[in-house]
């Protein structure tokens, strides 16, 4: 498999470790582009290091990492990254540590002075709409039920992007109380399926909120617990 090792993972921070296993996972079982799509503009010179990821047929990820000193500490580092030369200029950049577009190819600072790592998605085309379908079952309002969670990222024609990208889903009671919650990831063809427990009690109005981590965008679907 070609994702960091898990303690490697670890190293760079819980919050990160939680935020991107499974995007991390699920590019990792791809293969690996002979060279990343990011590259550092310092060359053999640079205190960074870029590991590319083939996250489907419309993503590549790129995982720029902060070279470490004699101690094993991350570099406090801020370089310039350019891009592999058959990257076309008209593809978008996402920096999905910081949620939000980077913008289209075109040389940018990364800036790492204040964590070792920042993880970045390139595409062919800007991602329009994070859509999600929801569907509740409950036998007995008596008794859980189940919240089934299909949700896929689409372009400006409405056309879903074919690879993997992370997200945030979490489940909140009527009162707005978090109970459930996860950082995930859709497949390598750009799906997420996922079924929750829908618990029976408080009665009300829960809500489910889905977080784009491209750019921020929340996506919340209400949901009846009937009384």
């Amino acid at each position: 498999m070609n994702m960091m090792p898990p303690d490697s993972l670890a190293d760079l921070g819980q919050d990160f470790a939680n935020r991107f296993s499974e995007l991390l996972k699920t590019a990792g079982a791809n293969a690996k582009p002979i060279e990343p799509a990011l590259l550092p503009a310092a060359g053999a010179k640079s205190q960074l290091t870029c590991e590319g990821y083939m996250g489907g047929k419309d993503v590549e990820i790129v995982l720029v990492l902060a070279k470490r000193d004699v101690a094993g500490k991350a570099l406090a580092v801020k370089e310039t990254l350019t891009y592999r030369r058959d990257i076309a200029s008209s593809d978008l950049v996402y920096d999905l540590t910081g949620e939000f577009m980077q913008g289209k190819a075109r040389p940018f600072d990364c800036d790492l002075r204040r964590q070792p790592a920042r993880l970045y998605a390139l595409m062919p085309f800007q991602i329009e709409q994070l859509q999600v379908a929801v569907n509740t079952r409950i036998s007995k309002p008596s008794k859980a039920g189940s919240i089934d969670i299909c949700l896929e990222y689409l372009n400006g024609l409405g056309k879903p992007a074919s690879g993997t990208l992370p997200c945030h889903v979490e489940l909140r009671t009527p009162d707005e109380r978090s109970i459930w919650q996860r950082f995930l990831a859709t497949s390598l063809d750009g799906t997420l399926s996922k079924t929750i427990d829908f618990p029976p009690s408080p009665r009300g109005m829960w809500s489910l909120v889905v977080r784009s981590l491209l750019d921020g965008h929340q996506t919340t679907t209400s949901l009846l617990r009937p009384k």
